[in-house]
């Protein structure tokens, strides 16, 4: 039987990881972190400019930019301070999200599941828009309006059959 007590762990195991550093670019974690970044031959100079670039919301991940979107239709939708269930959050929300369904076809256009979902959220909204029309016809309008939605209730489906 042995004993892992009496056993050695190498150094580079037992010691704890290195702290993280902000995930700045090469040049701008190289100039920060230079000794002579003072001096005038070293360029370490951090180019602030570069840096509001680098952390711009351009520069997020596709998902990021999405729940920010999302997270601000939710926002500008909202009856109340903690509105997240209401009809007209949930279809700006289903909105949001369809946007970044098509955008995301656009480039894979083999995705058929990810095809079967956008489908599916369209129905949803068309649904959730004919509860809202029956229920509430002016926040119908604002909010068709606000989305940018055209008011497609008086077609017929071209599905149904007859």
């Amino acid at each position: 039987m042995i004993s892992l007590a009496s056993q050695s762990v190498p150094p580079s195991l037992s010691a704890s990881p290195p702290p993280l550093t902000p995930s700045l670019p090469p040049r701008l974690l190289a100039s920060s972190l230079s000794s002579d970044a003072g001096s005038s031959g070293g360029g370490g100079d951090i180019k602030p400019d570069l840096v509001r670039q680098y952390l711009s919301s351009e520069q997020h991940a596709a998902s990021q930019r999405n729940r920010e979107a999302l997270a601000a239709a939710r926002e500008s939708f909202a009856t109340h301070a903690h509105d997240v269930g209401g009809t007209e959050v949930q279809i700006a929300a289903l909105t949001e999200r369809i946007r970044y369904m098509t955008d995301h076809l656009r480039t894979h256009r083999k995705d058929k599941a990810s095809r079967l979902g956008l489908v599916a959220m369209l129905e949803r909204r068309k649904k959730l828009l004919k509860y809202l029309r029956r229920s509430d016809g002016d926040s119908y309008g604002e909010v068709i309006y606000r989305l940018g939605l055209k008011d497609r209730s008086f077609v017929e489906d071209k599905y149904l059959k007859k």
